[in-house]
């Protein structure tokens, strides 16, 4: 059976992977994967099947591991120490109770606060692009800074710490969790996890480092693991789809063009930007009880993954898929943040932030294309380009 959801060299090539995933949707929506060192499991790649299961959160919780492993991997993880405690490791009445947690700090009213900071980080961005004289790799150079900054200023942390997050990070993300990466980065949070406990400082990592689940503290485990969601997933997607956002439009420069005579656009382009690049490759999901999802039988116990990014090129949900729209009518329903009560918390900052980006930079883009070729990210599960080499024209 294919490796196309297993081995993460497979990511590397996007176009390669959409086109062998674009084959297999064609002959069903949900097919049985069978790979060397991995328990069997069901990838489900059709855009209603995945939203099917997505709202059926009691027959289908998270699985004990949110991201496809293999069985080495996990024997690794579960040997090296305390495994991390997300959200996305959450179900039911644990999940909603850990969600509050954070919930204020991505309301509507919190994120109205933050819009003139935005404002200002998104101009620092773009500043940082004019002074780099028409060339940059607007990965590392632009996509990265701009939200990191954002979420560790949520999260109190100052700016020289950001190299050192962004290596834990990256290593993360590039390795898929491999035990020892998991062990420094849970070492680093613990840290921070001690210190805003002993001086709240009212951020988002005390808000939470001093938490209460019914009455009793929040544990250690539970709170650095909630650090290392928001630390991690709370950039890199951004940055992610933000790259890719980049990426589509310098090589879809009659869209580029749409974009600056109708800047009405921009927000439904983000969703599309979202959706082409969809940085969370999938989620796993395990069937609590027997059943059947469209054609299939599900039996209990059995595995599924949700393929975000093959739901979003679904062409019974999206006409003319591989396509990059920013007028596509129903962008917005896309998967990459998830559906239902593990929808993403930070969805909604996200796209501000890639919003707040675009406006700034969009009236000033005259020009921009490809200049090299662009690097993926080896990872089943967050990813997208590591590297995009520019050349630009900023108009004063």
């Amino acid at each position: 059976m294919t490796d196309v959801f297993t081995d993460p060299d497979r990511y590397a090539d996007m176009t390669a992977w959409h086109r062998e995933v674009a084959e297999l949707r064609a002959r069903a929506p949900i097919h049985r994967v069978t790979a060397d060192g991995f328990d069997p499991f069901w990838a489900v790649v059709g855009h209603a099947e995945v939203l099917e299961i997505e709202r059926r959160p009691e027959l289908f919780p998270n699985a004990a591991q949110p991201w496809v492993m293999n069985r080495a991997d996990l024997d690794a993880q579960r040997a090296a120490g305390p495994a991390p405690r997300t959200l996305i490791h959450m179900n039911g009445d644990e999940h909603a109770a850990y969600r509050r947690l954070g919930n204020d700090w991505f309301r509507p009213a919190s994120l109205a606060a933050l819009q003139v900071r935005l404002d200002e980080l998104a101009g620092q961005a773009i500043d940082r692009m004019s002074a780099l004289d028409g060339r940059c790799d607007f990965a590392s150079d632009v996509a990265q800074p701009y939200p990191l900054k954002v979420i560790l200023e949520l999260m109190g942390l100052p700016e020289e710490e950001y190299p050192r997050v962004v290596a834990l990070t990256q290593d993360f993300f590039a390795r898929d969790g491999d035990a020892a990466v998991l062990a420094n980065l849970f070492g680093y949070m613990l840290a921070l996890t001690a210190a805003r406990r002993e001086n709240p400082s009212g951020d988002l990592a005390s808000a939470v480092s001093n938490g209460t689940i019914g009455g009793a503290p929040i544990g250690d485990v539970e709170a650095v693991s909630y650090h290392m969601m928001v630390a991690t997933s709370g950039y890199e997607s951004t940055a992610k789809a933000l790259t890719g956002g980049m990426w589509a439009l310098a090589t879809n420069p009659e869209q580029l063009a749409r974009l600056r005579r109708n800047p009405d656009l921009i927000d439904g382009a983000v969703d599309e930007m979202v959706r082409y690049s969809s940085p969370v490759r999938h989620m796993m999901r395990t069937a609590a009880a027997d059943t059947r999802v469209g054609d299939v039988d599900i039996a209990a116990g059995d595995w599924l993954l949700l393929s975000f990014t093959g739901a979003n090129r679904d062409p019974k949900k999206f006409p003319d898929p591989d396509a990059f729209d920013v007028a596509r009518p129903n962008a917005a329903n896309h998967l990459a943040f998830g559906f239902g009560p593990h929808h993403c918390m930070g969805a909604a900052l996200a796209r501000m932030e890639m919003r707040t980006f675009f406006r700034r930079l969009l009236p000033r883009l005259e020009w921009v294309t490809l200049d090299g070729e662009p690097a993926l990210t080896d990872t089943t599960f967050i990813g997208g380009l590591r590297t995009l080499p520019i050349r630009y024209r900023l108009a004063d």
